[in-house]
């Protein structure tokens, strides 16, 4: 399986968690069944195109700005989130619920980075290893 697949996915399961999570501790949060899903996909889909608008955008200050670049990919990809779904399928209300939920998104995305990585990793190497022992000089067929 692609690497990119692997981390396509296990960021959709990593950010479905964080939002129940976030709906789960914050009561201004709601976030639907059916809608769920669709909301984190949605998610999973904006934070991967907003991620690098923004750091292009900022591409002289991407170093200084980094966790700016984290926090507002998250609060902007929320936002957008919730005005494409129905109030009662995925909803933040209040200034706190907004901080609050960014905030717990955003410092469970850092975890989620460093466990990304090392999956990707450890694809693209099953990846490189079924493909060297697939093109190994003087193999015969079986």
């Amino acid at each position: 399986m692609s690497p990119r697949i692997v981390s396509f996915v296990v960021a959709a399961i990593a950010y479905g968690v964080l939002l129940i999570i976030a709906n789960i501790v914050l009561s201004g949060m709601k976030i639907g069944w059916l809608w769920g899903i669709v909301a984190v996909a949605l998610f999973t889909v904006l934070i991967a195109i907003v991620r690098p608008l923004l750091t292009k955008f900022l591409t002289k200050h991407v170093h200084e700005y980094t966790w700016v670049i984290g926090l507002a990919t998250v609060l902007v990809s929320l936002i957008v989130t919730v005005i494409l779904s129905p109030e009662s399928g995925f909803s933040i209300h209040g200034f706190w619920t907004w901080v609050w939920a960014t905030l717990i998104v955003w410092v469970g995305t850092l975890i989620y980075d460093v466990v990304d990585d090392r999956l990707v990793a450890m694809a693209q190497k099953q990846v490189d290893s079924r493909r060297s022992k697939g093109s190994t000089p003087g193999a015969s067929p079986a």
